[in-house]
């Protein structure tokens, strides 16, 4: 797997020779990057030139291609699919999947999810972390109560000063969804990866969402994002520069805790979605592995 995470931001032309990435600006020197070293690739400018080629070869080497919109934002991704070996077998698995075992493991990425923003609470010295580690130990089947509803209200109390998550105005908003939809993007490509169907998730059922197991898995992560965000510098800042998005790909190259061992987030992609292939064939949550946030600062 690569470990490169390229961002394309000024005009070009992009193409493929001896298996690598040749990149052509309209205002300077080629640069060739082998594709085995690419982990994401993010088109961020309407002005960059490919073809299918390039596009098939992408996909050949397991690279995640995200384009954006005129905001700046990923408004789309490209990965490979049919690429695991008993991928028919896998999904029937999934598609009969009892509701039992679906509540069971929304469940455990609730609490996961939870006890993350309480991690990244302590590590910011915020009021709180308490709280939220009780309402972790008390999350139902199938999140029955809402806890993470109701968690979520304390955390962004705590988190951010005068913040509301739905304000487009505050670029700390537009800097938390960038973030997701790069870990999201990963996440569907891994889940793709071990053989499963992303439009069918274990909580999420929008029938116009192709990616809903995909949102399902990414909630334990979005505190990794949210610390990042917090560790930011965006006073008085309006939009995203390419700095701010540098640093906020960065995320997926940082480690966590997984199965007590330290890996980084794209590669924690990949075993949470192995652990959910596990977890379904064998009918039983444990198996499930979720990453946790490291109790240290992790972007120095």
């Amino acid at each position: 797997m690569g470990w490169r995470i390229v961002q394309i931001t000024k005009p070009c032309r992009l193409s493929v020779k001896d298996r690598q990435l040749l990149y052509a600006p309209s205002d300077g020197d080629e640069l060739k990057i082998p594709l085995e070293d690419i982990s994401v690739l993010v088109l961020e400018n309407k002005q960059i030139a490919l073809n299918c080629y390039l596009l098939s070869e992408l996909s050949e080497f397991d690279i995640v291609v995200f384009v954006c919109d005129n905001t700046h934002l990923p408004s789309g991704a490209l990965f490979p699919f049919l690429n695991h070996s008993r991928y028919a077998e896998i999904s029937w698995l999934q598609i009969e999947m009892s509701e039992p075992l679906k509540k069971r493991l929304w469940q455990e990425i609730v609490k996961s999810k939870i006890t993350n923003q309480a991690e990244c609470l302590e590590i910011f010295n915020s009021k709180n972390v308490h709280k939220l580690r009780e309402i972790a130990k008390v999350v139902q089947s199938g999140d029955a109560k809402n806890a993470e509803a109701f968690a979520a209200g304390i955390y962004w109390k705590s988190l951010f000063e005068k913040f509301n998550r739905h304000d487009d105005n505050d670029i700390r908003n537009s800097a938390l969804n960038y973030g997701y939809a790069i870990i999201r993007g990963c996440m569907a490509r891994a889940i793709v990866g071990a053989g499963l169907l992303p439009c069918f998730g274990v909580h999420h059922a929008n029938k116009l969402n192709q990616f809903n197991l995909a949102d399902d898995m990414i909630e334990p992560l979005r505190p990794f994002v949210d610390y990042q965000v917090n560790t930011l510098n965006l006073e008085g800042v309006t939009e995203l520069n390419t700095s701010i998005k540098n640093d906020l790909l960065k995320i997926l190259t940082q480690n966590c805790i997984m199965a007590n061992e330290e890996i980084n987030l794209l590669k924690s992609c990949e075993l949470m979605a192995v652990s959910l292939v596990k977890s379904i064939k064998n009918k039983d949550v444990k198996f499930l592995e979720l990453p946790k946030l490291k109790k240290i600062p992790l972007f120095e």
